[in-house]
Order: C-alpha cells, then sequence, then structure tokens
C-alpha cells in the first residue's frame, strides 16, 4: 500500500507541471503598457484616475439629470469642468499635498469627458489624459514629453475631439495604461 502511496506521488510531482494552466502572458501592442508594470508613483496617479473616471461619470449624469427637456437637447454632453471636480475634492484635480507631491499637474478640461494634466514640475511627472467618454476609463501618458503648463501643447490637434484616436495619440508618443482581466480584479 505504502509503495502505491509512494508511486502516486512521484507520478503526480513530476506531471503537476504539465497539467498547469497555461499562463501564456499576452504581449501588449509597442503602445501600451500593463497596469501592473507601472511604478508605484505612475500606478498611484492611475488608481486616482480610476476613481476620478467613476466620480466624472456621475457628475456627468446628475448633470443631464438634473436638466429639464429642452436645455438636454441644447446641451446632450455636460461633463465636470476643473473647478467643479476641484471644489469636490476629488483627486487628482484638487491642489493638496498628494497633488504636490506627484508633480503639480495642471488640468484642462480639453473636450466632453477629456482631460489633460501637465505637470508644472519638469522631470517629476507625466504628462496624462483621461478619457472618461466610455464605461471604463482610458489613461494615455507621455513618457518622454517634457511637456509643462508653461510650453504650448506640442500636438493643438488633440483639442478637437474628433482627434483623441489611438492612433493620433499613439503617433504623438502617447502609452496607453492597459487594465487586463488579472489587474482589474486586483485593483478592486
Amino acid at each position: 500500500m505504502a509503495l502505491a502511496i509512494a508511486v502516486i506521488l512521484a507520478v503526480a510531482y513530476f506531471a503537476l507541471p504539465y497539467h498547469q494552466s497555461g499562463g501564456s502572458k499576452q504581449e501588449l501592442p509597442a503602445h501600451q503598457v500593463s497596469v501592473k508594470d507601472l511604478d508605484p508613483e505612475d500606478l498611484a496617479m492611475v488608481a486616482e484616475l480610476r476613481l476620478a473616471h467613476e466620480e466624472i461619470r456621475n457628475l456627468r449624469q446628475d448633470n443631464q439629470d438634473n436638466l429639464d427637456e429642452s436645455a438636454k437637447q441644447i446641451s446632450n454632453h455636460f461633463w465636470p469642468s476643473i473647478e467643479e471636480l476641484a471644489s469636490l475634492w476629488l483627486a487628482p484635480f484638487v491642489k493638496d499635498k498628494s497633488w504636490e507631491h506627484k508633480g503639480r499637474h495642471y488640468w484642462q478640461h480639453l473636450s466632453n469627458g477629456v482631460y489633460l494634466g501637465v505637470p508644472q514640475r519638469p522631470g517629476t511627472a507625466k504628462p496624462l489624459l483621461l478619457i472618461s467618454q466610455h464605461v471604463e476609463p482610458v489613461i494615455w501618458f507621455n513618457p518622454t514629453s517634457d511637456l509643462t503648463s508653461d510650453s504650448t501643447f506640442e500636438n493643438r490637434a488633440f483639442e478637437r475631439p474628433a482627434t483623441f484616436s489611438s492612433s493620433a495619440l499613439i503617433d504623438a508618443g502617447w502609452i496607453q495604461v492597459s487594465f487586463d482581466e488579472n489587474a482589474q480584479h486586483h485593483l478592486h
């Protein structure tokens, strides 16, 4: 009996690695980085932007719900301003100690649901773009840009809503944060 148990354990020991589910890691395109591969500073900012995204969408819905029918027809896309987000003490839009530590981003509301954060201290943080037009947040950053609030945003075409396409951002050197299935479960 002991011999049978020993044989079963030996076979299981050597066969077990072959029966593991293939944890094949999908390669991301060159313009994406997994949220799991971000450094702690960037991860903290992405976490704040994800929470802000939820609040932005809730505020937009509340603003639309409070309009009468004639106003809804005139203003179909009522997104909160940077001032409104800051007045609600919503990170990273509020100018607090965390804002100071993370690069003193100057936030701009470029379009319906599109927010650009440009660091005011060069070398301390990356320019960030939050697109809240969809159910899930779309977050981009520019790792090589030396943009500061004193400089002109290098690609003025981004001010037009139609140019916030992935291809335009990729061409400008921006990197998209990928929230793959496993990463999303760990962040909740």
